[in-house]
């Protein structure tokens, strides 16, 4: 089938507008530009998968991930209304450029991936290190993409991954101060907790393996 072309009046057109989230423009023919487009949905990507994980697993580490990542968000939206720095080319994306939002997640994401790991992970040091460089590796690549594609300055990406990286790391220290108080097993033995079922595995060297053989000796015992 042929391709079909909708003639829209002139008076519509002027009020169509793009969704700036998804929507990336680069140079016709560059291959490397069409590459930074579509790694600069990461953060899209990543949300979603946390969103997926937290109802799926109904894990408080994955929860309060996502909770540190929507604080983040909203408090980039609270300096970009602050400090009004415009974009270099205003016709590229929505809203003020400083600092840049999707370098300050992927700041922020990267530095808790990191510290998390560095911590908690202690029998697969090789699986350890890949997720960790694989996390720094994704968020250069997302910050060059910011840059290389027009939508911020250095400066503007400079400045988001710096704040992201700090709220990062405040954000983790504070998870882990909440969890040495005794708050947050508090909070798991509450009834809104255990009617949710939110659990907390950490304690799991590997939760991988751990289910796996609680699946398998659940299945013999059915035999």
């Amino acid at each position: 089938m042929g391709n079909t072309l909708v003639n829209i009046p002139a008076s519509q057109t002027q009020q169509l507008k793009s969704f700036g989230l998804t929507h990336f423009q680069y140079q016709d023919g560059d291959h490397f530009g069409e590459l930074l487009a579509l790694v600069s949905l990461a953060p899209i990507f990543i949300i979603v998968a946390e969103t997926t994980i937290v109802f799926s697993r109904r894990e408080i580490t994955g929860i309060l991930l996502l909770c540190g990542q929507l604080l983040n968000e909203l408090f980039n939206l609270v300096l970009k209304l602050a400090i009004c720095e415009p974009r270099p080319h205003e016709h590229l994306g929505d809203g003020y450029g400083m600092p840049s939002s999707h370098s300050q997640f992927m700041g922020f994401f990267a530095v808790y991936v990191l510290m998390y790991f560095e911590s908690q992970i202690t029998t697969n040091i090789v699986q350890k290190r890949c997720v960790q460089i694989g996390a720094i590796v994704l968020s250069v690549l997302v910050v060059v993409s910011r840059v290389y594609l027009g939508y911020h300055t250095l400066r503007q990406v400079l400045a988001g991954v710096g704040v992201g990286v700090v709220a990062g790391i405040a954000w983790y220290q504070f998870v882990e101060l909440v969890r040495r108080t005794g708050i947050l097993d508090y909070a798991l033995r509450s009834g809104i907790c255990h009617w949710l079922l939110i659990r907390d595995s950490r304690n799991v060297t590997d939760i991988a393996l751990f289910e796996y053989n609680l699946s398998m000796n659940q299945k013999l015992k059915t035999l």
